[in-house]
């Protein structure tokens, strides 16, 4: 129920993130997490280079396909478990609410809980398969990083559980092992001792595995509220006001044995039962090694080059293409000679272990990865740079480069060329939230001043999350890669030069101005009085480009859709059609319009479906299954006050379309059976 291995902030040697000790005579291995959801962190500078980058869990949201997901998190727990890590600090589900958010790169829900709960079951069974633990955090409100210690995120039950709760029960319903509550507080009590947020768990979502906190996030001894594990074991120690050392910061005391021999044994062996039904749950029976005595084990090389095979997939199949005037794929026919401009096409990836890059910030992240506890140090890089070049010069392309951010020089360059690919950049870390939605080193600027000259300029950019476009209608093209990890420049280059036609879709909205978002909080009472309205969901919002879109190298066509029954559920069904000159796969999504008794702000999500590759005049059949679930909308808590009570509508609009935005077809929708009832 209590963690070891740490002294103060610093990992020992030969120890797991997450680290319980072993108990020989009842056979009980112990438990080695390790951070994070999309990668084995490289928190010791010696594991650089034995692990892949893979992009990040926001990337992956891109991907709208599950099965890429699952297919990753099966690769990723190989590598855990190649590491003698039997759990992975993973997965991030959190539904984003705020732009700003330094952790929203973590994140595979994107903006959406639909979304969220089928990419979070999909890295669940992915990663579990394996015979490796996952831990669903960071339970349930943490939207912001600067107000995470101290800030209490007050929604109504309503917005959780229609909004935020969905990829949690996604989680428990794959048969996620653990959850792990959160540092901030929901409703003015920290995460970590609220018996409403954690017992809404619990018994409202029926999670059987165990709750374990975030690291130094325990307050006080709340097994009876639902805490299960403390972590990690407590620092020692901080000074006081009055200069004294104090021994219980952040809970050295809360999970020792004079403290829990002062809970109930029934709440004692409840919590035991959860932390072993987990292990066994994935059949962990022993370790190759117990700390402190893993440091050989933890040093094994686990990347390969299949993994790197596959991140170069996942990144290609999460660039989205924004806007394309015309001007990609790029061919030889086109274009004879290719500028290349900005610091991002040729950045490094960030070591925070390393003295000669800057501060040693641990927070610190790069344009492939973020920055915290889920950074992991690029074994290599493939630049946008020698990706893109190294592609082009195989056509005969001349390739001219300026990566100095210096104005002059990139104008120059760019009137040489017949296109100017421009790439620009924006990380995050966590602890801290994103000062602005701009790119970094004044690209925005770059990105017009190259622009004025006349070419054909196409803007690549590698965030952390949503940024501000001011130079969109300026501009030939835009792609968008929510950090791509190691295989980033050849996946730009699969993209561009049209061997892979483009297939990501937005997990956020792109934000027409810095007003189109929520602020992170300047109180500690963060309120969420817009409710269920974020994203594309607030009809207040104008986008630049909206949640859901994504083009292809070529057009889609909608048949008619159509609404029947189909066993239990509803399905809407038709066909898609294409109607260009290039195969390609889509994504159709349909968004529910529920009645005014919902009290929905916009139709929402409930349903996508990613194509094969569709031939040129060849057509594609859709069809969104609708479950009881998708069909009802919260109506109050359940007298036991955490189990949510669902009502099942009677008639609802289906929109069918590409995005949010751009919906082709509306269906009307007979519910069969459409009393009130429970789900």
């Amino acid at each position: 129920m209590r963690g070891v291995g740490w002294e103060m902030y610093d990992l020992q040697p030969g120890y797991y993130v997450g680290t319980t000790e072993a108990i020989p005579e009842l056979d009980i291995p112990g438990q080695h997490f390790f951070d994070a959801s999309g990668g084995f962190r490289t928190i010791f500078p010696e594991l650089v280079g034995t692990v892949s980058c893979w992009p990040s869990m926001l990337a992956l949201a891109s991907t709208f396909d599950p099965s890429i997901v699952e297919s990753f998190a099966g690769a990723l727990a190989t590598e855990f478990k190649g590491k003698g890590a039997n759990g992975i600090l993973g997965p991030g589900v959190n539904v984003n609410r705020v732009a700003r958010n330094g952790r929203n790169f973590e994140y595979i829900s994107g903006e959406d809980p639909y979304l969220g709960s089928k990419m979070a079951a999909a890295y669940v069974t992915g990663v579990q398969n394996e015979g490796v633990m996952t831990v669903t955090k960071h339970y349930a409100l943490n939207h912001e990083e600067a107000k995470r210690d101290s800030g209490s995120s007050n929604a109504d039950d309503k917005t959780v559980w229609e909004l935020y709760y969905p990829p949690f029960q996604a989680a428990i319903d794959a048969g996620t092992t653990a959850a792990m509550c959160s540092y901030n507080k929901e409703d003015e009590v920290y995460s970590c001792s609220n018996e409403k947020t954690l017992q809404s768990m619990k018994v409202g979502m029926g999670f059987q595995g165990f709750v374990q906190s975030d690291w130094w996030a325990t307050h006080e001894t709340s097994v009876a509220q639902g805490l299960d594990q403390m972590q990690p074991n407590a620092l020692c120690c901080e000074e006081n006001e009055d200069g004294e050392l104090d021994k219980s910061f952040k809970g050295e005391d809360w999970f020792n044995d004079t403290q829990l021999d002062a809970v109930s044994e029934a709440a004692i062996d409840a919590s035991a039962t959860r932390v072993l039904a987990a292990m066994y749950k994935v059949g962990i029976k022993s370790n190759v090694c117990e700390p402190p005595y893993c440091n050989e084990t933890l040093l094994t090389m686990v990347t390969n080059d299949d993994h790197a095979f596959m991140a170069r997939e996942a990144a290609k199949e999460a660039i989205v293409m924004l806007k394309n005037e015309d001007v990609l794929p790029l061919s030889p026919a086109k274009v004879k000679t290719l500028a290349i401009i900005g610091s991002a096409a040729a950045a490094l990836a960030f070591n925070p272990n390393n003295p000669n890059q800057g501060s040693l910030d641990w927070a610190t992240g790069d344009y492939y990865a973020g920055g915290g506890s889920g950074h992991v140090t690029a074994p290599y890089v493939i630049t946008p740079l020698e990706g893109i070049s190294n592609r082009a010069l195989l056509d005969g392309i001349v390739v001219l480069n300026s990566t100095s951010d210096n104005f002059t020089e990139a104008i120059e360059i760019a009137k040489q060329a017949d296109v100017t690919i421009v790439v620009g950049g924006t990380s995050s870390g966590e602890s801290r939230d994103r000062e602005s939605l701009s790119l970094d080193n004044y690209a925005d600027a770059l990105i017009s001043a190259v622009s004025y000259t006349g070419t054909k300029v196409v803007v690549l950019t590698q965030t952390c999350g949503a940024i501000t476009m001011p130079w969109r209608d300026d501009v030939s093209a835009v792609l968008s890669l929510f950090l791509g990890g190691q295989e980033t420049g050849n996946a730009w280059a699969d993209v561009l030069f049209g061997a892979h036609s483009p297939t990501g879709h937005l997990p956020i909205m792109i934000p027409a101005t810095d007003e189109d978002q929520i602020l992170p909080s300047a109180s500690d009472s963060i309120v969420y009085a817009e409710g269920m309205a974020t994203s594309y969901r607030n009809k207040n919002f104008k986008a630049a480009y909206p949640f859901g879109h994504g083009l292809a190298y070529t057009t889609f066509e909608y048949g008619k859709f159509q609404s029947h029954s189909c066993g239990d559920d509803v399905c809407v069904v038709g066909k898609i059609t294409n109607v260009g000159e290039r195969s390609a796969q889509a994504t159709p999504q349909v968004y529910l319009e529920f009645p005014i008794e919902a009290e929905f702000p916009a139709p929402v999500l409930k349903g996508f479906q990613k194509t094969d590759l569709v031939y040129p005049g060849a057509s594609a059949k859709i069809t969104f299954r609708l479950t009881n679930r998708d069909l009802s909308y919260f109506d109050g808590l359940l007298e036991d006050g955490y189990s949510p009570k669902w009502t099942k509508v009677k008639r609802a609009v289906a929109h069918v379309g590409a995005s949010s935005a751009d919906i082709r077809q509306t269906v009307s929708v007979e519910v069969s059976a459409g009393a009130e009832m429970l789900v």
